[in-house]
């Protein structure tokens, strides 16, 4: 939100820095948004992506690193067990594991449309009380490429090189149990060796070549017999692999113990032995090397509209009658939206889409509870969500420009309630709120994109909740820019998710 009436505001590139101003208000706030001196003794049950990490308030304990997705850490006592990634302190709703290229990003779409569309309705949600994994066939050094040319939201857990590295959070801390797993049987050198003997396999990048992965490109026509080949002299190496074909180019050679499908299962026993066994597991691929997650035991799967012929060969021989694998008519992340209802997994309408004519069309939400659980769970995470999408569809003139509908965005805000800019300058919310009325429609031209990632809400105390998050944004032919932003609310009865905005602070990302 704050970055947003910033662009409103202050739209040249530049803007000054008050240094003094900025260290003043850090002095008394907590993690740079809720109003609290720095030796108030309140310790947070922080969860972050469902990890629970504790953090403190005070001072002399304040040695902390944060990362990219802004997780505060204590470094004195964090520990970066590969357990870390898969302890939740919560039930954990869904488990979304979705391949990258053309599943999640479709790279067709320079906007990005669907994309978007899956990220607010899982910040919205589902990120409060759910986990977003990715598997691809991409290393981790190509994941940040494609990261910083989507708009990807931070996963929980990552699974990468086809399903030969698992790596949990934005540290991206490898998990060593499954490295020690995939070392028995495998001698890389000895398989490289046998590979380089076939003179139409042609190796891919250098970056795509990891410890427990060789990657090769070969002519489909020629695939089926150099497999067979090589998987036969590899066996009579000694070694213990998998062949992996996909794409109609791509060749992996991986330790047989490796895989997407291997990966999964192996973090699934995992969760179930700590006692954290996912309500509902959904899988989502668009190729050959995806085969292996909807053999997983218990999941249920979408073949993406868009499909290569490999997978959906696959699923007319085998997974045709299986009434757990559902074949989407949409590409990419709307086909994993259309999944969601499909399966009746939990919302499936992202804010953007539910918006009526007169801003977001949410359920005037009481103190009673709603479907079993309690009326404020996640509410405040979907009130800052909703808030930012009705903002930016503002400002590109997305809806009516009128009273009622900005009101939606004033009503929401108490009385007295404050906001912090990054360069120090601390003024009314309401005001602020309220000065981007005639700024409708200056992106009309040059439509702003945004989304939010990292949402996490905390229970401060009764009716208070601690919301913080990072939201980005860029526009036609722009630079992707990013903040994070932290926001106290409050319960309030009548408004469109039951709580209202007291305080809003944000942090310029470097």
């Amino acid at each position: 939100m704050v970055g947003l009436l910033r662009f409103c505001l202050w739209q040249q590139a530049q803007y000054p820095l008050a240094v003094s101003s900025v260290r003043a208000s850090r002095k008394a706030v907590l993690l740079g948004g809720a109003y609290l001196p720095p030796t108030h003794p309140l310790f947070l049950n922080w969860k972050f992506r469902n990890v629970q990490w504790m953090v403190t308030t005070t001072r002399r304990r304040r040695r902390v690193r944060e990362s990219r997705c802004g997780t505060v850490k204590e470094e004195e006592e964090e520990d970066s067990s590969s357990t870390a990634g898969v302890m939740s302190a919560s039930p954990i709703q869904l488990l979304l594991v979705s391949d990258l290229d053309s599943t999640m990003v479709d790279h067709t779409d320079p906007y990005h449309t669907a994309l978007l569309r899956f990220n607010n309705l899982w910040a919205a949600e589902y990120a409060h009380n759910s986990l977003l994994v990715y598997s691809t066939g991409r290393s981790p050094h190509k994941y940040e490429e494609l990261h910083q040319q989507a708009p990807l939201l931070t996963p929980s857990i990552g699974i990468f090189s086809v399903g030969t590295e698992i790596l949990y959070g934005s540290s991206l801390e490898p998990d060593q149990g499954w490295v020690s797993l995939l070392d028995d049987g495998w001698d890389r050198g000895v398989a490289l060796k046998e590979l380089q003997r076939f003179t139409n396999l042609r190796m891919q990048d250098v970056s795509e070549q990891r410890p427990h992965k060789i990657s090769c490109q070969v002519d489909s026509k020629d695939a089926q017999d150099i497999m067979k080949k090589l998987s036969e002299r590899l066996q009579d190496c000694g070694l213990k692999v998998k062949i992996v074909f996909s794409h109609g180019i791509d060749l992996d050679v991986l330790p047989q113990r490796a895989g997407k499908g291997e990966a999964l299962a192996y973090l699934l026993q995992k969760m179930r032995s700590k006692g954290q066994i996912p309500q509902n597991t959904l899988v989502c691929g668009d190729s050959g090397n995806d085969i292996e997650l909807f053999l997983v035991e218990g999941v249920r799967g979408v073949i993406v509209g868009n499909a290569l012929p490999e997978l959906v060969e696959w699923y007319k021989e085998h997974g045709k009658n299986k009434d757990k694998i559902f074949q989407a008519t949409e590409r990419c992340a709307s086909g994993i939206l259309q999944s969601l209802q499909h399966f009746s997994l939990g919302p499936h309408l992202s804010p953007r889409d539910r918006m009526g004519l007169n801003g977001i069309d949410s359920p005037i939400l009481s103190s009673e509870s709603r479907n079993g659980r309690p009326a404020m769970h996640g509410c405040a995470q979907r009130e800052v969500v909703e808030f930012n999408t009705l903002f930016e569809k503002w400002i590109n003139a997305e809806v009516p420009n009128n009273a009622e509908t900005f009101q939606r965005l004033t009503r929401v805000i108490a009385r007295g309630s404050t906001m912090v800019y990054p360069w120090g300058v601390e003024q009314s919310l309401v005001d602020s709120v309220s000065s981007a009325q005639p700024k409708y429609g200056i992106m009309k031209d040059n439509k702003l994109r945004t989304w939010i990632d990292c949402i996490q809400e905390q229970k401060l105390a009764d009716e208070i909740f601690l919301v913080t998050w990072h939201s980005w944004q860029i526009s036609a032919g722009g630079e992707k820019k990013g903040y994070f932003a932290t926001a106290i609310l409050r319960t309030k009865e009548g408004m469109p998710n039951g709580v209202e905005w007291v305080r809003v602070h944000e942090t310029a990302r470097k």
